[in-house]
């Protein structure tokens, strides 16, 4: 069997950019390859190995998972089952960020590192720092920031900021886990993704309620970028209001904050 061939029958599975990537993938090219290689035979191995992959995908396993990439504000990043698939949603957290050019950012729950790497490679006079409550992520974190040659300096395992000193940092930001498990809307995709950084008690709000109430008890000064659900921002800017915490702007499902 050929990349042609190989290609024809599965598409009729998959659709045709799922097809390519993972065979991409298990050539180690990337997607202009398969144009230009289209007669070239597979081996067994190859075969096998591209089947199952696909096999995997009908079952609603992400893309991302399967070939260990994703991309975030044009830069590739790796991920597996630890960690959430950066979403490009989430890229509009960079371009607030760099609007205010803070001088020291604290990433909460950063996961794969995408947040607080790209906004060190976008902004590389700013101290950046990072945590989570999973050394598994943070070992993926620590992963990116080496392929990438970004240096996040300590990447720190707190829950929150129970472990973080805030006296220097004047930009929080915290994609936390805000998704309610009872929403029906949830697609198959994001159940196979890592419950902790997803869900979250209180209609998905719990961690992010007790952001602000940790950020309040310790004085934070500074600004506060969250991204949730928009059915979620009434709530979230009411609560933040009650902590001494000013809604500045909301984009789509980026709310930003100044205490």
């Amino acid at each position: 069997m050929n990349v042609h061939s190989w290609l024809k029958k599965t598409k009729e599975t998959i659709s045709s950019l799922d097809a390519e990537l993972i065979l991409a993938h298990v050539l180690g090219k990337d997607r202009v390859f398969l144009v230009s290689h289209d007669e070239d035979g597979l081996t067994a191995a190859q075969t096998a190995e591209a089947d199952s992959l696909v096999q995997k995908r009908t079952t609603g396993y992400p893309l991302a998972y399967l070939t260990g990439h994703k991309e975030f504000y044009g830069r590739d990043f790796l991920v597996n089952e630890n960690v959430l698939i950066p979403r490009p949603e989430t890229e509009g957290i960079i371009d607030i960020v760099k609007e205010l050019n803070p001088q020291e950012i604290l990433d909460i729950g950063t996961g794969s590192g995408c947040i607080a790497i790209t906004l060190k490679a976008e902004l590389p006079k700013t101290k950046v720092h990072a945590c989570d409550i999973s050394e598994a992520a943070l070992e993926v974190a620590a992963q990116n920031a080496t392929r990438l040659d970004i240096d996040l300096g300590e990447l720190v395992i707190s829950d929150l900021t129970a472990n973080i000193n805030l006296e220097k940092i004047d930009m929080i930001v915290a994609n936390l886990p805000y998704v309610n498990p009872d929403w029906d809307f949830l697609s198959p995709e994001i159940k196979k993704e890592p419950e902790i950084a997803l869900y979250a008690d209180d209609n998905g709000l719990s961690l992010i309620r007790r952001l602000f109430d940790e950020l309040a008890t310790k004085n934070y000064r500074g600004f506060l970028i969250l991204e949730s659900d928009i059915s979620q921002q009434p709530d979230i800017i009411e609560y933040a209001k009650k902590h001494g915490f000013k809604h500045k702007k909301t984009v789509e499902l980026i709310t930003l904050f100044k205490s």
